[in-house]
């Protein structure tokens, strides 16, 4: 008992310190979305159209990430694991979301421009 114990909390401090190493990255520049032929209200529009889907998207991550919770927070509460469990499933569902952007967006024919 005492040898599986060490490891899980030697994995959960793994897991921390990836989960540190992602958080503390440096942000990203603001993203301007470019089309030839396009003016800044059509941008406009489509990008929030595009949010739109996002944000859809991130609720229903939000959501699943809940189920996930409930099931599992019990364990993870007792394994010590709980908030970086919690953080990384919304860090992933805000990966998802920005990727649904990004697909969107390309989609209509756009491009980042940096």
């Amino acid at each position: 008992m005492v040898g599986r114990e060490t490891r899980l909390r030697a994995a959960a401090g793994v897991s921390f310190c990836l989960l540190l190493a992602v958080c503390a990255a440096p942000a990203t520049t603001d993203v301007r979305w470019v089309k030839t032929g396009t003016d800044d209200e059509t941008i406009s529009r489509e990008l929030r159209d595009c949010n739109a889907q996002a944000n859809a998207a991130l609720a229903n991550e939000r959501g699943i990430n809940q189920d996930i919770n409930a099931t599992l927070g019990g364990n993870w509460q007792f394994s010590g694991t709980s908030s970086i469990e919690n953080q990384s499933m919304g860090a992933q569902a805000a990966g998802y979301a920005d990727q649904v952007l990004n697909n969107c967006m390309r989609a209509k024919g756009f491009t980042k421009e940096s």
